[in-house]
């Protein structure tokens, strides 16, 4: 009885290279998730200067993970840094103030206009980090 030629077995290779895609993709979500940079920041200092550097960088993910959880909507910060831009208010410095027992984060710009502009966000704590409050301050904060 004449043998059968060997039949290449293509399922297992396929099989295979689908498993490695699939562990190749489980993979990579792990390590975006891993670099992610925390939200909030280590001092309220530090909150100032992330603040100002996620505006002066157009970086809307990082200053949303700057407010507090709860306190803004998804698209808060893009939305913030486009009306920054459509009011001429392009690196608008942060500074730190203090007002009794409450510090606040401020935006303090002068637009292309003359007009002096203020946004202000009281600054919390929760679980060793810093937030800005995206909720505006009930007390009231005078901007220079």
């Amino acid at each position: 009885m004449p043998s059968r030629p060997a039949v290449p077995r293509k399922k297992p290779v396929l099989l295979a290279l689908l498993l490695l895609g699939f562990a190749l993709w489980i993979t990579g979500i792990c390590v975006s998730i891993a670099h992610e940079p925390p939200e909030g920041s280590p001092s309220a200092a530090a909150l100032r200067t992330d603040v100002a550097q996620a505006v002066r960088d157009r970086d809307a993910d990082r200053l949303q993970n700057l407010f507090a959880p709860d306190t803004t909507g998804d698209d808060y910060a893009e939305t913030l840094l486009a009306r920054l831009t459509d009011a001429g208010l392009a690196n608008p410095p942060a500074t730190l103030r203090t007002t009794g027992d409450a510090r606040f984060v401020q935006l303090l710009a002068t637009a292309a206009d003359g007009r002096p502009s203020c946004l202000t966000w009281q600054v919390t704590q929760a679980d060793d980090r810093w937030y800005a409050d995206g909720v505006p301050p009930l007390t009231p904060v005078a901007c220079p």
